[in-house]
Protein backbone atom coordinates (compact mmCIF):
# COMPACT_ATOMS: atom_id res chain seq x y z
CA UNK A 1 0.00 0.00 0.00
CA UNK A 2 2.55 2.69 0.83
CA UNK A 3 4.50 1.40 -2.33
CA UNK A 4 1.50 2.35 -4.37
CA UNK A 5 0.71 5.75 -2.28
CA UNK A 6 4.55 6.72 -3.10
CA UNK A 7 4.11 5.78 -6.59
CA UNK A 8 0.68 7.53 -7.19
CA UNK A 9 2.36 10.89 -5.59
CA UNK A 10 5.14 10.96 -8.02
CA UNK A 11 3.35 10.34 -10.64
CA UNK A 12 0.90 13.18 -10.24
CA UNK A 13 3.82 15.65 -9.14
CA UNK A 14 5.08 14.67 -12.94
CA UNK A 15 1.85 15.02 -14.44
CA UNK A 16 1.84 18.74 -12.22
CA UNK A 17 4.59 20.06 -13.33
CA UNK A 18 4.33 19.20 -17.18
CA UNK A 19 0.55 20.85 -16.70
CA UNK A 20 1.55 23.91 -15.13
CA UNK A 21 4.01 24.55 -18.65
CA UNK A 22 0.57 25.51 -19.76
CA UNK A 23 -1.49 27.61 -16.88
CA UNK A 24 -3.51 29.35 -19.87
CA UNK A 25 -5.16 25.86 -20.56
CA UNK A 26 -5.78 25.39 -16.75
CA UNK A 27 -7.63 28.46 -16.12
CA UNK A 28 -9.85 27.89 -19.23
CA UNK A 29 -10.83 24.91 -18.47
CA UNK A 30 -11.42 25.84 -15.15
CA UNK A 31 -13.50 29.07 -16.38
CA UNK A 32 -15.92 26.45 -18.97
CA UNK A 33 -16.43 24.33 -16.13
CA UNK A 34 -17.92 26.75 -13.87
CA UNK A 35 -19.62 28.07 -16.42
CA UNK A 36 -20.93 24.96 -16.93
CA UNK A 37 -22.34 24.42 -13.67
CA UNK A 38 -23.28 28.12 -12.99
CA UNK A 39 -26.21 27.53 -16.22
CA UNK A 40 -27.07 24.51 -14.89
CA UNK A 41 -28.03 26.32 -11.12
CA UNK A 42 -29.55 29.49 -13.58
CA UNK A 43 -31.90 26.28 -15.12
CA UNK A 44 -32.77 24.98 -11.77
CA UNK A 45 -33.70 28.87 -10.69
CA UNK A 46 -35.84 29.49 -14.09
CA UNK A 47 -37.53 26.08 -13.80
CA UNK A 48 -38.85 26.61 -9.99
CA UNK A 49 -39.98 30.39 -11.05
CA UNK A 50 -42.50 29.08 -13.09
CA UNK A 51 -43.20 25.63 -10.97
CA UNK A 52 -43.36 24.65 -7.43
CA UNK A 53 -42.24 20.99 -7.48
CA UNK A 54 -41.04 18.00 -9.51
CA UNK A 55 -42.75 14.80 -8.34
CA UNK A 56 -43.15 16.41 -4.61
CA UNK A 57 -39.41 17.76 -4.67
CA UNK A 58 -39.14 21.18 -3.94
CA UNK A 59 -36.48 23.32 -5.21
CA UNK A 60 -34.22 23.09 -1.88
CA UNK A 61 -34.74 19.18 -2.39
CA UNK A 62 -33.77 19.17 -5.83
CA UNK A 63 -30.91 21.73 -5.11
CA UNK A 64 -29.42 19.74 -3.00
CA UNK A 65 -29.84 16.30 -5.31
CA UNK A 66 -27.73 18.46 -8.03
CA UNK A 67 -25.22 19.77 -5.42
CA UNK A 68 -24.29 15.94 -3.91
CA UNK A 69 -23.83 15.07 -7.55
CA UNK A 70 -21.86 17.47 -8.59
CA UNK A 71 -19.48 16.92 -6.06
CA UNK A 72 -19.14 13.62 -6.01
CA UNK A 73 -18.49 13.83 -9.99
CA UNK A 74 -15.93 16.39 -9.29
CA UNK A 75 -13.99 13.43 -7.36
CA UNK A 76 -14.44 11.46 -10.59
CA UNK A 77 -13.72 14.57 -12.54
CA UNK A 78 -9.95 14.99 -10.76
CA UNK A 79 -8.85 11.78 -10.06
CA UNK A 80 -10.60 9.24 -13.05
CA UNK A 81 -10.32 11.48 -15.74
CA UNK A 82 -7.50 9.53 -17.48
CA UNK A 83 -9.94 6.67 -18.34
CA UNK A 84 -11.33 8.92 -21.26
CA UNK A 85 -8.14 8.27 -23.01
CA UNK A 86 -7.92 4.90 -22.65
CA UNK A 87 -8.88 3.71 -26.00
CA UNK A 88 -7.63 6.84 -27.71
CA UNK A 89 -3.92 6.82 -26.21
CA UNK A 90 -3.52 3.83 -24.78
CA UNK A 91 -4.95 0.87 -26.87
CA UNK A 92 -4.75 3.01 -30.49
CA UNK A 93 -1.10 4.42 -30.02
CA UNK A 94 0.52 1.42 -27.68
CA UNK A 95 0.96 3.00 -24.49
CA UNK A 96 -1.10 0.42 -23.25
CA UNK A 97 2.14 -2.22 -23.77
CA UNK A 98 3.77 0.25 -21.45
CA UNK A 99 1.73 0.29 -18.41
CA UNK A 100 1.73 -4.00 -18.94
CA UNK A 101 5.62 -4.57 -18.73
CA UNK A 102 5.78 -1.84 -15.42
CA UNK A 103 5.89 -3.49 -11.69
CA UNK A 104 2.01 -2.40 -10.56
CA UNK A 105 -1.26 -2.63 -11.61
CA UNK A 106 -2.14 -1.71 -14.84
CA UNK A 107 -5.40 0.14 -14.10
CA UNK A 108 -3.66 1.63 -11.38
CA UNK A 109 -0.79 3.18 -13.46
CA UNK A 110 -3.86 4.24 -15.82
CA UNK A 111 -5.50 5.76 -13.08
CA UNK A 112 -2.48 8.09 -11.71
CA UNK A 113 -0.91 9.46 -14.68
CA UNK A 114 -3.52 12.14 -14.84
CA UNK A 115 -5.68 14.28 -12.91
CA UNK A 116 -7.88 16.91 -13.84
CA UNK A 117 -7.52 20.24 -12.02
CA UNK A 118 -10.56 21.59 -13.56
CA UNK A 119 -12.74 19.60 -11.29
CA UNK A 120 -11.83 22.10 -8.41
CA UNK A 121 -13.90 24.36 -9.98
CA UNK A 122 -17.00 21.72 -10.10
CA UNK A 123 -16.00 21.11 -6.42
CA UNK A 124 -16.85 24.58 -5.71
CA UNK A 125 -20.10 24.84 -7.28
CA UNK A 126 -21.54 21.93 -5.80
CA UNK A 127 -20.43 22.95 -2.36
CA UNK A 128 -22.17 26.51 -2.97
CA UNK A 129 -25.34 24.77 -3.89
CA UNK A 130 -25.46 22.40 -1.37
CA UNK A 131 -24.71 24.89 1.16
CA UNK A 132 -27.36 27.05 -0.24
CA UNK A 133 -29.97 23.99 -0.42
CA UNK A 134 -28.81 23.33 3.15
CA UNK A 135 -29.84 26.80 4.58
CA UNK A 136 -33.07 26.49 3.09
CA UNK A 137 -34.13 23.08 4.06
CA UNK A 138 -32.95 24.42 7.00
CA UNK A 139 -30.79 20.92 8.03
CA UNK A 140 -29.28 20.34 11.27
CA UNK A 141 -26.21 17.79 10.40
CA UNK A 142 -23.70 16.46 13.00
CA UNK A 143 -20.12 16.27 13.12
CA UNK A 144 -21.15 12.49 12.16
CA UNK A 145 -23.61 13.40 9.40
CA UNK A 146 -20.88 15.95 7.70
CA UNK A 147 -18.40 13.27 8.35
CA UNK A 148 -21.18 10.60 6.52
CA UNK A 149 -21.86 12.84 3.92
CA UNK A 150 -17.74 13.32 2.79
CA UNK A 151 -17.76 9.78 2.66
CA UNK A 152 -20.76 9.89 0.29
CA UNK A 153 -19.38 12.01 -2.14
CA UNK A 154 -15.94 10.01 -2.36
CA UNK A 155 -18.48 6.53 -3.04
CA UNK A 156 -20.11 8.71 -5.51
CA UNK A 157 -16.84 9.21 -7.23
CA UNK A 158 -16.05 5.89 -7.09
CA UNK A 159 -19.00 4.62 -8.41
CA UNK A 160 -19.03 6.67 -11.67
CA UNK A 161 -15.52 5.48 -12.06
CA UNK A 162 -16.50 2.07 -11.37
CA UNK A 163 -19.49 2.14 -13.93
CA UNK A 164 -17.40 4.00 -16.86
CA UNK A 165 -14.62 1.11 -16.40
CA UNK A 166 -17.33 -1.17 -18.30
CA UNK A 167 -18.05 0.86 -21.44
CA UNK A 168 -14.10 1.60 -21.27
CA UNK A 169 -12.51 -2.07 -21.23
CA UNK A 170 -14.40 -2.52 -24.50
CA UNK A 171 -11.72 -0.69 -26.12
CA UNK A 172 -9.61 -4.06 -26.02
CA UNK A 173 -11.53 -5.50 -28.43
CA UNK A 174 -13.20 -2.27 -30.60
CA UNK A 175 -10.52 0.12 -30.00
CA UNK A 176 -12.26 3.44 -29.30
CA UNK A 177 -14.83 2.81 -26.83
CA UNK A 178 -15.53 6.93 -26.06
CA UNK A 179 -18.67 7.08 -28.18
CA UNK A 180 -20.09 4.26 -26.44
CA UNK A 181 -18.89 5.20 -22.71
CA UNK A 182 -19.79 8.92 -23.71
CA UNK A 183 -23.27 7.42 -24.11
CA UNK A 184 -23.44 5.19 -20.79
CA UNK A 185 -22.19 8.33 -19.11
CA UNK A 186 -24.70 10.86 -20.28
CA UNK A 187 -27.38 8.72 -18.24
CA UNK A 188 -25.99 10.47 -14.97
CA UNK A 189 -27.77 13.78 -16.00
CA UNK A 190 -31.16 11.59 -15.49
CA UNK A 191 -30.28 10.69 -11.76
CA UNK A 192 -30.45 14.78 -10.95
CA UNK A 193 -34.25 14.22 -11.12
CA UNK A 194 -36.49 11.88 -8.71
CA UNK A 195 -36.68 8.46 -10.43
CA UNK A 196 -40.95 8.30 -10.40
CA UNK A 197 -40.66 10.74 -13.08
CA UNK A 198 -39.63 8.42 -15.54
CA UNK A 199 -41.16 4.76 -16.89
CA UNK A 200 -40.23 1.40 -14.91
CA UNK A 201 -37.70 0.62 -17.56
CA UNK A 202 -35.67 4.01 -17.25
CA UNK A 203 -36.14 3.37 -13.61
CA UNK A 204 -34.50 -0.26 -13.57
CA UNK A 205 -32.13 0.86 -16.23
CA UNK A 206 -30.91 3.69 -13.22
CA UNK A 207 -30.60 1.82 -11.16
CA UNK A 208 -29.83 -1.88 -11.62
CA UNK A 209 -28.04 -1.83 -15.16
CA UNK A 210 -26.22 1.71 -14.60
CA UNK A 211 -26.91 2.56 -11.44
CA UNK A 212 -26.17 6.07 -11.35
CA UNK A 213 -29.39 6.56 -8.98
CA UNK A 214 -27.00 5.87 -6.64
CA UNK A 215 -25.03 9.11 -7.78
CA UNK A 216 -27.37 11.28 -5.91
CA UNK A 217 -30.79 10.79 -5.89
CA UNK A 218 -30.83 7.72 -3.45
CA UNK A 219 -27.55 8.95 -1.68
CA UNK A 220 -29.40 12.82 -1.21
CA UNK A 221 -32.79 11.07 -0.33
CA UNK A 222 -31.22 9.96 3.14
CA UNK A 223 -29.46 13.20 3.96
CA UNK A 224 -32.88 14.53 2.98
CA UNK A 225 -34.69 11.94 5.99
CA UNK A 226 -36.79 9.97 3.21
CA UNK A 227 -35.17 7.20 2.93
CA UNK A 228 -31.85 5.62 3.90
CA UNK A 229 -31.53 2.95 0.63
CA UNK A 230 -28.70 5.34 -0.23
CA UNK A 231 -26.71 4.07 2.34
CA UNK A 232 -26.13 1.22 0.30
CA UNK A 233 -23.81 3.18 -2.21
CA UNK A 234 -20.67 1.18 -0.82
CA UNK A 235 -21.67 -2.17 -1.48
CA UNK A 236 -23.35 -0.88 -4.99
CA UNK A 237 -19.47 0.35 -5.67
CA UNK A 238 -18.03 -2.83 -4.95
CA UNK A 239 -20.36 -5.10 -6.94
CA UNK A 240 -20.12 -2.78 -10.21
CA UNK A 241 -16.14 -2.15 -9.69
CA UNK A 242 -15.78 -5.97 -9.03
CA UNK A 243 -17.72 -6.97 -12.42
CA UNK A 244 -16.00 -4.47 -14.18
CA UNK A 245 -13.08 -5.13 -13.23
CA UNK A 246 -13.01 -8.14 -13.94
CA UNK A 247 -14.15 -7.44 -17.91
CA UNK A 248 -11.07 -5.26 -17.87
CA UNK A 249 -9.07 -7.91 -16.52
CA UNK A 250 -10.64 -10.36 -19.33
CA UNK A 251 -9.71 -7.25 -21.71
CA UNK A 252 -5.51 -7.22 -20.86
CA UNK A 253 -5.70 -11.19 -21.61
CA UNK A 254 -7.31 -10.73 -24.97
CA UNK A 255 -4.98 -7.21 -25.48
CA UNK A 256 -2.78 -8.03 -28.70
CA UNK A 257 0.23 -5.44 -29.20
CA UNK A 258 0.22 -3.04 -32.13
CA UNK A 259 3.12 -3.58 -33.09
CA UNK A 260 5.16 -0.21 -31.42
Amino acid sequence: MKRYATLYYYNIKSFLIAAMSYRMDFFIGLLSSLIEQVVYLIFLNVLFGNIKEIAGFSYGQMLFIYGISTIGRSVHLIFFDNLWMFGSRYIREGDFERLMLLPVNPLFQLISERIQLQGIGTTIIGIIATSKAYQLLQLQWSLGELALFALICICIGLLYAAIQLGPTALAFWIVESFPITMGIFSLNQMAQYPMKIYPITIQILLIFVFPYAFTSYFPALHFLNISSIGLLLPLVVLIIFTINYTLFKHGMKKFSSVGN
